[in-house]
């Protein structure tokens, strides 16, 4: 993947939507793990579910990270948003 500053505009936007894409499938996920997790029995499948979805909020919060840096940038485009200068 290209650095944001070398994205056009609908660069960033085509990579907003797979990150929704993207969003919207690890959702599920964190909800079918944390289902498993409740309704575990055995001790370590219990442990695993829980890892699982620990795994899952890291990804997921990294996920959104990548989404606000590239609204900003997006926004710096359309120029809603004053320039990045150095060192401030």
């Amino acid at each position: 993947m290209s650095g944001l500053d070398q994205m056009n505009e609908q660069e960033l936007i085509a990579e907003l939507h797979r990150l929704a894409h993207e969003g919207e499938r690890l959702d599920f996920e964190v909800g079918r793990v944390t289902q498993r997790q409740r309704f575990c029995t055995d001790g370590p499948d219990a442990t695993r579910a829980a890892q699982d979805k620990q795994r899952l909020l890291v990804e997921m919060s990294r996920l959104m990270d990548r989404r606000r840096a590239i609204e900003g940038h997006l926004m710096r485009v359309r120029g809603q948003l004053r320039p990045l200068r150095r060192y401030e």
